[in-house]
């Protein structure tokens, strides 16, 4: 900008630096959208894990109706009752009723322990996308605070340019006034001179 663009026109050099400040804010709020965003999209999941975990007896009723015996505890089970007929068969018990119930128990017991594994599992990965969720939204949580401190930092800097741009006009003309009664009070000296500087000064002048 000239020096005479500058003269005719004062408050220009403030446009200009709103111009920066708009662009700059634009641009550190574009980083931290994405992170708001992802972390809003996330909310909807997170409350649904609090809320599903404040009654984990329904939560495991319904992992329950998908549960099948896996292909292992299918396969104790056969080890099992097969180890439990040789002993009994081994000590005359074959076909009694306390040697077919030890043998029933050890593997119900295996049918337990596989369905119980697979609840933990469940529930171990269930927590881990809670923790994940929670991750994120946290992550959004904070770029969202960013991104309003961001915008009061622009709001009260965007003040001080629309001030300064309405104010340019004024404070130029009083910084010429005040610049030409200095130099005209050098230039006639004396007490006429340092008069008419003091009086511009009481005044308000520059």
């Amino acid at each position: 900008m000239s020096w005479l663009s500058s003269f005719l026109h004062p408050g220009k050099g403030y446009e200009k630096g709103q111009e920066q400040l708009d662009k700059y804010y634009d641009q550190a709020q574009g980083y931290q959208q994405p992170y708001n965003q992802n972390g809003q999209d996330q909310y909807g999941n997170l409350q649904s894990y609090i809320d599903n975990l404040m009654h984990p007896e329904k939560l495991q009723d319904e992992w329950v109706k998908n549960y099948t015996e896996s292909e292992s505890a299918k396969n104790a089970e056969g080890m099992a009752k097969e180890h439990g007929l040789d002993a009994a068969s081994s000590m005359g018990l074959m076909g009694s009723s306390p040697a077919l119930n030890v043998i029933q128990s050890g593997t119900a017991q295996i049918g337990l322990d596989d369905r119980q594994n697979y609840l933990d599992n469940l529930m171990q990965k269930y927590m881990a996308g809670a923790g994940i969720s929670q991750g994120i939204y946290g992550q959004g949580a904070n770029a969202a605070g960013q991104m309003g401190q961001n915008a009061m930092t622009q709001g009260q800097n965007s003040a001080g340019m629309a001030y300064g741009k309405q104010n340019a006009g004024g404070n130029m003309l009083s910084g010429l006034i005040g610049a030409g009664i200095g130099a005209a009070g050098s230039a006639l000296g004396g007490p006429m001179g340092g008069a008419l500087s003091k009086r511009w000064n009481l005044s308000g002048g520059a």
